[in-house]
C-alpha cells in the first residue's frame, strides 16, 4: 500500500504568493522506488474564501489533488489546527508556508530522510530571498533564518511549520496542537513542537530538504528585526510556561532572558571594538528578545498578525475539548474571547 502524505498549507490573502507555491508543489517529483500518495491540503483562513480563484487555476490534470476549506475564524492556531483535522487519516503532513516555493527535488528529499532516519518530525532550512533594494545588513545577518544552522541528522529540540513534515502519530498524540493564547503574535508552532520534544518524539533536521522564501520589503527594517526579536522572545516564555507551569519555570524563563540580556551586551561591545556588523545585528536582536521573554513573563507579546485580520476577533467561541481529542478526529481548541489569552485558564493546554 502506498503511504498518504498531505501538503498543509494555510493562506490568507496572498494571491499571487499561493500561485508560485502550488506551482512549484505541482512540480515535484517523488522518491524512486518508493510508494506515495501526495496530496495538498489548503485551508483559507479569510471568511471571504479569496483563495478560491486561486485554486481554480488548479483543477483536473494536475499531479497532486487539492482540497481546500475556509477556516473563518481568524487566526493562525485556528487554520493549523483545521489543516490538522482534514489531515487526521494521513500518514504524515508536511506544513508549509504561503510565501514559499519549494525547489525540484526538495519533496523527495523530505521524504527519503524520513524514511532513512525513522524520525517522528523532520525539518529543513529557509532560504529567504530578499527584494531588490533590501538594506545590505539582511544578506550579511541570519535574522531571515528561523531554523539556525544544523547538520543532517542533528536531533533538535523544536521546529516551526514553515518546511516540516510530522507523522501521524505525532499529531495523533499531541492534540489539539496549536494554542489559542497566539491567536495574532505567532509562536503556536514552536509551543507545538516544544510539546512534541517533551512527549518524546525525535525531531531530525535534514540540511538538503531547503526550501525558499520571499521575504517582503517591509521585512528588511531594523524596525522588523527588533519587533520580531521581541515577539519570538516573548513567544518562547509564554510557550514554556503554558507547557510547565510553576515556579522553577518562571526562574528558568528569567535566568535565559537575563543571558540574552547580558550576551547582547558582550556582542555590542564585540562588534564595536572589532567593526563587525554580524556582532552589532546579533546584539540587537539578542537584547530585543531577552526583552520580550521577561514582557512574556507577564504574559505581553506583540500582535503582529492582528492587523492583517483586523482588530476583530472574529465572533464567538469557537467550541472544542481541551482535554485531547475525542473521537475520529483533532480537538478543536477553545477561543477565549477577548480575555487576555496567554492568562486565561481556559486557554491552557494540560
Amino acid at each position: 500500500m502506498s503511504t498518504s502524505v498531505a501538503i498543509a498549507v494555510i493562506t490568507f490573502r496572498r494571491p499571487a504568493l499561493l500561485r508560485g507555491l502550488l506551482t512549484s508543489l505541482q512540480a515535484q517529483e517523488l522518491p524512486s522506488g518508493g510508494e506515495y500518495a501526495i496530496r495538498i491540503v489548503v485551508v483559507d483562513n479569510d471568511a471571504e474564501g479569496s483563495a478560491a480563484r486561486v485554486l481554480e487555476e488548479f483543477g483536473d490534470g494536475t499531479p497532486y489533488p487539492i482540497a481546500s476549506v475556509v477556516e473563518a475564524e481568524p487566526g493562525i492556531p485556528f487554520a493549523r489546527e483545521r489543516s490538522v483535522e482534514l489531515c487526521w487519516n494521513d500518514d504524515a503532513l508536511i506544513f508549509v508556508d504561503d510565501d514559499e516555493v519549494a525547489p525540484p527535488g526538495w519533496l523527495a528529499t523530505l521524504l527519503e530522510a524520513w524514511e532513512s532516519t525513522g524520525a517522528d518530525v523532520v525539518t529543513g532550512p529557509v532560504k529567504g530571498n530578499l527584494p531588490p533594494g533590501a538594506p545590505p545588513w539582511n544578506a550579511y545577518s541570519d535574522v531571515h533564518d528561523s531554523t539556525g544552522r544544523h547538520t543532517t541528522g542533528e536531533e533538535l529540540r523544536k521546529a516551526y511549520t514553515n518546511n516540516t513534515l510530522v507523522s501521524r502519530r505525532v499529531y495523533h498524540a499531541v492534540t489539539p496542537g496549536f494554542h489559542p493564547a497566539f491567536r495574532y503574535t505567532g509562536s503556536s508552532d514552536l509551543h507545538f513542537f516544544l510539546r512534541v520534544h517533551r512527549a518524546g518524539f525525535r525531531i531530525v533536521w535534514c540540511e538538503e530538504a531547503v526550501i525558499a522564501e520571499e521575504v517582503p520589503v517591509g521585512r528588511t527594517t531594523l524596525r522588523w528585526l527588533v519587533r520580531r526579536a521581541f515577539r519570538s522572545g516573548s513567544g518562547d516564555t509564554i510557550s514554556r510556561l503554558l507547557i510547565r507551569p510553576g515556579v522553577i519555570s518562571y526562574v528558568l524563563v528569567l535566568a535565559y532572558a537575563s543571558a540574552r540580556v547580558i550576551s547582547a551586551i558582550g556582542f555590542a561591545l564585540a562588534g564595536l571594538l572589532l567593526g563587525r556588523k554580524t556582532h552589532l545585528l546579533k546584539a540587537v536582536r539578542r537584547f530585543f528578545s531577552g526583552v520580550g521573554s521577561l514582557a512574556g513573563i507577564v504574559g505581553i507579546n506583540h500582535d503582529e498578525y492582528r492587523e492583517r485580520h483586523g482588530s476583530a476577533d472574529g465572533g464567538g467561541a469557537v467550541p472544542g475539548d481541551l482535554d485531547g481529542g475525542t473521537g475520529p478526529g483533532a480537538a478543536r481548541v477553545a477561543d477565549p474571547g477577548s480575555a487576555p489569552l496567554a492568562d486565561h485558564p481556559d486557554a491552557r493546554l494540560p
